[in-house]
């Protein structure tokens, strides 16, 4: 089976070779190739349980879920790790991943573990019964996703009210009358949690009132967050009354544009507005791109020696800049060897487990600069892994 599983893997490696050739990459050096890096990626997943993350070699804070839930990012880091063997062709490790997520069906010893469909970071847990779904097309999967998605998409209620940083009712039927999910806040990270359930079911049913409402939202958080003038133009304060650009808030903004319209129909009347505010966040973005390849803490504070290279939002924009190249949003010339360079320095923080060091721990926002600067640094935080294994989904894919 080791021997078929390298066989496999080496294949995956010329193909994702090939394909980062044909995108202005160039070929990869040993080891650094998406199909190598999103196995061992993989494989660091699953030295641990989703419900209590601390994957072998991990070395951040006391973990996530707790025995109680899967958070947010680990939800992001297991379908993406299966939509990944899945492009590999690698039925092992797809078949682990998908069998782990059993004992989280209803009526499974780990179902109290699901997440409650009230709360944008969440609701965000109905993606990975999708993507279980569109590889097995069993019912189950299905109904478990759609029960997330249509959940967000319902009039205010106990449940959204009481939820934590919750909007009071009378705002949350003011978007709600507004055709937005009771669920909206403003947050930048919104647009990621919000756009990978929606879309993801919008991939399973066809249905489009899925990807549309979810580009509808989009156009909300852009036309009220994205900065319209100065130095950072195009990119994202960390909140309306905290006026610094954070690297890994912007990374959910730029990562949730280039998944929302990798999905969105050509058709849409909401595709000009969104490809509008993701252009220009990326024009901006690669001017503030390290000469390491990645980018700071507080992106747009390059001179300030405090600041640092954070590894989580160099790999959140690295996977927007990437799908603009394939998908010939972004010019080739510019922004495929701004990817390169940013993928390469990404792999040189891999340890020998696959876990990614310089990720800024989870940040509530702060009106004082010193405190984004003095946040720790951990390794292996799913924050930082799931990304990863955007960008190798990318570069797998074979259309």
């Amino acid at each position: 089976m080791k021997t078929t599983n390298l066989i496999l893997l080496a294949c995956a490696s010329v193909c994702a070779t090939a394909l980062a050739e044909n995108t202005c990459c160039g070929a990869w050096p040993e080891g650094k190739d998406p199909a190598v890096i999103s196995a061992r990626i993989t494989d660091q997943f699953l030295s641990g349980r989703p419900e209590d993350y601390h994957p072998q070699g991990y070395h951040g804070n006391k973990g996530y879920g707790w025995k109680r839930s899967v958070q947010y990012s680990v939800v992001s880091l297991w379908l993406n790790a299966i939509e990944c063997a899945r492009l590999r062709g690698d039925k092992e490790r797809e078949e682990k991943l998908v069998r782990l997520f059993d004992d989280f069906l209803p009526g499974g010893k780990l179902s109290f573990c699901c997440s409650r469909p009230y709360h944008v970071d969440d609701t965000i847990f109905g993606a990975l019964p999708y993507e279980i779904y569109l590889g097995t097309k069993e019912p189950k999967y299905l109904a478990l996703g759609n029960y997330y998605a249509d959940t967000q998409w319902t009039p205010p209620c106990d449940g959204t009210v009481k939820e934590r940083h919750a909007l009071p009712r009378e705002k949350q039927e003011e978007f709600w009358k507004g055709e937005y999910t009771p669920q909206t806040r403003l947050w930048i990270d919104d647009m990621y949690m919000i756009t990978v359930l929606q879309s993801q079911a919008y991939r399973a049913t066809g249905n489009r009132t899925y990807i549309e409402r979810t580009a509808r939202e989009m156009c909300l958080y852009l036309d009220e967050l994205q900065l319209k003038e100065g130095p950072a133009k195009g990119l994202f304060y960390h909140a309306p009354d905290v006026h610094y650009v954070w690297g890994r808030g912007d990374g959910w903004m730029a990562a949730g544009m280039a998944l929302v319209l990798d999905r969105l129909p050509e058709d849409s009347p909401y595709r000009a507005r969104i490809m509008s505010g993701y252009r220009l966040m990326m024009e901006t973005l690669l001017r503030f791109q390290r000469a390491d390849g990645l980018w700071n803490q507080l992106v747009d504070r390059p001179e300030d020696p405090r600041n640092w290279g954070e590894t989580s939002c160099s790999a959140m924009f690295a996977y927007a800049f990437v799908t603009g190249v394939k998908r010939g949003w972004l010019p080739k010339e510019s922004y495929g060897p701004a990817f390169r360079k940013a993928w390469l320095a990404l792999c040189d923080h891999l340890d020998e487990f696959a876990n990614i060091s310089d990720v800024c721990v989870g940040t509530g926002k702060k009106d004082d600069l010193q405190y984004y600067f003095d946040r720790p640094r951990v390794n292996g935080d799913p924050h930082g892994q799931a990304p990863m294994l955007w960008i190798s989904s990318v570069l797998l894919e074979k259309k």
